[in-house]
């Protein structure tokens, strides 16, 4: 068969480059969803030294053109990019996220680092810890780029997943980025001892996303920025002593805790806008032609001192401008990081969470009810605090005993210091439905109740509704953090869950089962 050639497209050089590439892209059977995937296979001990080179450790599937090694490689491409799950306990001595490689630790997974972390330079790659834990005991460390953030990390914490720099530092240099992001509802942390930032970088902290930096932030060059939409807390000061064009922003509903000072000098801006609210725990200090602004409807609360805010009209080198600055104390002995309600009709009911990013002789907890209104609240619960704590601290609570008909339940969470003192919290709203008696279920939890020793079952009844979804179980108790396991079938399911249960205090339990948009709830009493 003969081709007529249009002339009109060699004539025109790209569309013809187009046109050459693609028939070759063709003629080389190019697959655009080619990737490979290394799975932790369980079979390997956390300790061994040699865990990345070991082939029987991992499980590989996908595939790729040249065909991959049997073990996770140092780098990935864009043709054949890398995923490495981890779904067991790994220690290692250090880790390198290559190119085009994204590291999953999954719930049940639990990644111990004893020394550093670190990002190959002018790459981008990703950590998505879903339910798992990753602890690192060096630093996380994204080296110096080429170009403006050319080295990037993407960090993605979610389902009650932790990420810890244990004993290290997060150093970002130059021409480097840092992306945060997390649950939309629920606050990640990234939790770090102290920060080194270098010039012409950005950390972008999205919402559901935080870092929470134990010490000082010190801005040592120029032109690198914070951007703030999640959650940011410092338990030092912010630094920006630095050249010109540095910035810490705040957007949307941001909060930003600062508990030493924030000192500013240069040019540099800072610039708190939407509705954020900013807590600074001593004085805001500006030096030179350095600007901080308060846009909007944000709000600044400062400890200690602050020069007086000023128009554009009406200031001078040394200025805070347009903007609400309010000399109240907000610094807490608790910080929350996030307090929610929610309503599980399966079993009928209702489950209290929340995290703190500080707490300072924190006592207890008390978890007061009121049904139908406000007026009435009573103490349901009492949760032990830490004390003293610098990390990030979730509870929770579940509450089985609500009424049958439909209501409005309102919660609230009361602190209280060693001396007495409490600190009374906000109140949120649960709305009950009525009770559904004839609910079929998709899902069967036997035996029930379950007995000290016994191995826990869950077994599929309906099988028209289950298509072959990956199955989350999470397992809550009024007295301990949520457990969670994830896993592909009925019975890889059950093995896990027969070392889960183990670790479950004993008392009335709840299940929650989740497949694709579907969600079954069960009550399940551990003797």
């Amino acid at each position: 068969m003969k081709h007529k050639i249009d002339s009109t497209k060699i004539n025109h050089p790209m569309r013809f480059l187009k046109t050459v590439l693609f028939a070759l892209f063709l003629l080389l059977g190019y697959n655009s969803n080619a990737q490979v995937t290394y799975t932790t296979s369980g079979t390997c001990s956390p300790t061994m030294t040699n865990y990345l080179t070991t082939a029987s450790c991992w499980v590989r599937t996908g595939s790729c053109s040249p065909n991959p090694p049997a073990t996770p490689p140092s780098n990935g491409s864009s043709g054949c990019p890398v995923t490495i799950v981890i779904n067991h306990e790994v220690n290692l001595a250090s880790l390198t996220v290559g190119s085009f490689t994204t590291v999953r630790v999954n719930s049940g997974g639990k990644l111990n680092i004893s020394g550093n972390l670190t990002k190959t330079v002018d790459t981008e790659g990703s950590i998505f810890v879903n339910g798992g834990e990753i602890a690192v005991s060096g630093n996380l460390i994204l080296p110096s780029g080429k170009n403006t953030a050319n080295t990037k990390l993407n960090i993605d914490i979610r389902n009650g997943g932790s990420f810890n720099i244990t004993g290290g530092l997060l150093d970002i240099e130059n021409n480097a980025q840092l992306v945060i992001d997390g649950d939309g509802d629920a606050t990640s942390i990234l939790s770090v001892k102290s920060f080194n930032f270098g010039q012409r970088s950005k950390v972008d902290i999205l919402v559901g996303g935080g870092l929470f930096v134990e010490g000082d932030v010190d801005y040592r060059g120029n032109n690198s920025e914070i951007n703030v939409t999640g959650f940011f807390r410092t338990g030092g000061s912010v630094i920006i002593t630095g050249g010109s064009g540095n910035q810490l922003n705040a957007y949307g509903n941001a909060q930003i805790m600062i508990e030493k000072n924030l000192d500013v000098r240069g040019t540099s801006d800072i610039t708190f806008g939407g509705t954020s609210e900013t807590d600074i725990g001593g004085d805001i200090i500006t030096v030179g032609s350095a600007k901080v602004i308060a846009t909007e409807q944000a709000q600044v609360f400062v400890c200690g001192t602050f020069p007086v805010p000023c128009n554009d009209n009406n200031c001078n080198t040394q200025e805070i401008i347009q903007g609400t600055f309010a000399a109240s104390c907000r610094i807490m002995p608790v910080e929350y990081v996030y307090t929610k309600a929610q309503f599980n009709a399966n079993i009928r009911s209702n489950s209290i969470f929340w995290a703190t990013g500080k707490e300072v002789e924190n006592s207890h907890f008390e978890i007061e009810r009121s049904i139908g209104n406000i007026t009435d609240f009573r103490v349901v619960a009492t949760v032990d605090g830490m004390g003293w704590s610098d990390n990030v601290t979730e509870y929770s609570f579940e509450d089985l005993s609500l009424p049958l008909n439909e209501i409005v339940v309102y919660y609230r969470i009361n602190q209280f210091d060693f001396d007495g003192k409490v600190t009374v919290g906000k109140v949120m709203s649960v709305r009950l439905t009525s009770s559904n008696q004839n609910m079929v279920n998709v899902w069967k939890v036997y035996p029930n109740p379950l007995v000290g020793g016994e191995r826990l079952n869950i077994k599929l009844t309906d099988f028209k509704a289950y298509t072959g979804e990956t199955i989350t179980v999470k397992i809550l108790s009024s007295t301990s953090a949520a457990f969670q396991v994830q896993a592909r079938s009925e019975s890889e399911l059950n093995e896990v869950l027969s070392v889960l249960v183990a670790r479950v205090p004993r008392g009335v339990l709840m299940i929650e089962i989740q497949w694709g948009q579907q969600v079954e709830h069960f009550k399940l009493l551990k003797k």
